[in-house]
Formats: C-alpha cells, sequence, structure tokens
C-alpha cells in the first residue's frame, strides 16, 4: 500500500532563531483542512509520511510563520531525487467537498526544482493502492498529478484545483476523480510530493508547510 524503501532519514530539529533568512509571511488563504503542518517537530508521526529515493528532510525551526515546516533537499539521478507519501483513508472523512489543494512553498529561486504532487483514488474498494513492482504505477486506482515548478524566492502560498491535475496512468482504474466513500470506496487514498530537479543531475531544496485542502462543493 505505501511505498518504502530502505532510506533512513534524520530529523533536524534547527533552532528559530537560525531562521533561514525567512521573511515575515501571511498565508492569504484559510484552510478548511489541513493535513499536516509539521508544527510538532515531526513528519514520522501523526500523521506518518513514508520517505523514498534520495530525498533528504529536515524538520527546522521557522520564525517567519509557525513553528516548523520541512525542508526537502537532494541530489538529482536523471531529474529524480525521491519524495514523501502520506496515506489519506479514512472512513470518517469524505474528501468529495474539497476542489483545491493548498500548501505554502519556499522557493529558493529558479533553480529550486518542481513538486511533482500525486494523488491517488480507490477504484477497486479495498482501501489499498498495488502497484507495480517496477513502474510503481498503481494496478487498480488512479494517479492524479500536478506539476508545480517552484521557480521563486521565499514563501509563496500555492492553491491549486484538483480539476487541474492530470490523470497519468488511463490504463488502471476508471479515470474519474472519485475521493468519496461512496460504494465501498476508500476515495481519496493518498498523497505523494516527488521532488523532481531542474536539471538531469543538479539539485533540489524547498520548503513545504500547511498542506491541505479547501472548497466546501462537490466535485
Amino acid at each position: 500500500m505505501k511505498l518504502l524503501t530502505g532510506l533512513f532519514i534524520i530529523i533536524v530539529l534547527v533552532s528559530p532563531s537560525m531562521g533561514l533568512g525567512m521573511k515575515p509571511f501571511e498565508r492569504p488563504d484559510s484552510i478548511d483542512l489541513v493535513m499536516e503542518d509539521f508544527d510538532d517537530g515531526n513528519y514520522t508521526k501523526d500523521p506518518e509520511w513514508w520517505v523514498f529515493g534520495g530525498a533528504e528532510l529536515n524538520v527546522i525551526g521557522n520564525p517567519a510563520k509557525d513553528k516548523y515546516s520541512l525542508l526537502i533537499r537532494g541530489i538529482a539521478r536523471d531529474w529524480y531525487v525521491g519524495g514523501i507519501g502520506l496515506y489519506l483513508g479514512n472512513p470518517a472523512k469524505n474528501y468529495s467537498r474539497y476542489s483545491r489543494v493548498e500548501m505554502d512553498v519556499y522557493g529558493y529561486g529558479p533553480k529550486s526544482g518542481t513538486a511533482k504532487i500525486e494523488l491517488y483514488d480507490d477504484d477497486n474498494g479495498n482501501w489499498q493502492v498495488e502497484q507495480d513492482p517496477k513502474t510503481f504505477n498503481p494496478l487498480f486506482d488512479d494517479k492524479f498529478v500536478y506539476e508545480l515548478k517552484i521557480d521563486w524566492d521565499g514563501w509563496k502560498h500555492v492553491s491549486i484545483p484538483i480539476s487541474e491535475f492530470a490523470d497519468l496512468n488511463p490504463e488502471a482504474g476508471d479515470n474519474v476523480w472519485n475521493p468519496s466513500l461512496q460504494g465501498g470506496s476508500g476515495g481519496l487514498l493518498q498523497m505523494q510530493i516527488i521532488a523532481v530537479a531542474s536539471s538531469k543531475t543538479g539539485k533540489v531544496e524547498f520548503i513545504l508547510d500547511n498542506i491541505g485542502l479547501n472548497g466546501a462543493s462537490k466535485l
């Protein structure tokens, strides 16, 4: 169900006084459902993110906004660095009322990299995402993808309509966005954020915070 690799990640907590030179930031929009704000200083529980590839993660102090944020960095191999994933399946949550993915992103300029955001919905009703062992694409479920090019300096609030996500595995699933729990489906099951460099062997570096969903109307 989860893409796990043998990569060990060390969490580094940086004193808020260090600050990374961050400028004060105000989010222009509220977020209806915040799935992760990293304010507990931990990405391995409540909620538990899995890590894959060569992504290096550091939870850093953030004096510009909130308590902590997640720094993602790494060196690419053929553009790819690695990423993080979060299981979202929950019988108490109906994600169909949300229409936008929200997050705050800190960029380090034109070569910060691209955050490839993937959403997986459950089409075979077993609350799991079975993956091809070679391509890691879902065998029975849909994968919707949006590529966010991070080419700015400092904090930016990003609001992405789910309608702008593209179905990247038309050979599997029903090719329809199904985030609800109807018919025994698990709905929106998981999210992954993959770091891709701006060059084949380049470096990725950006910060994420306040990842969530917005919008009360049904899709």
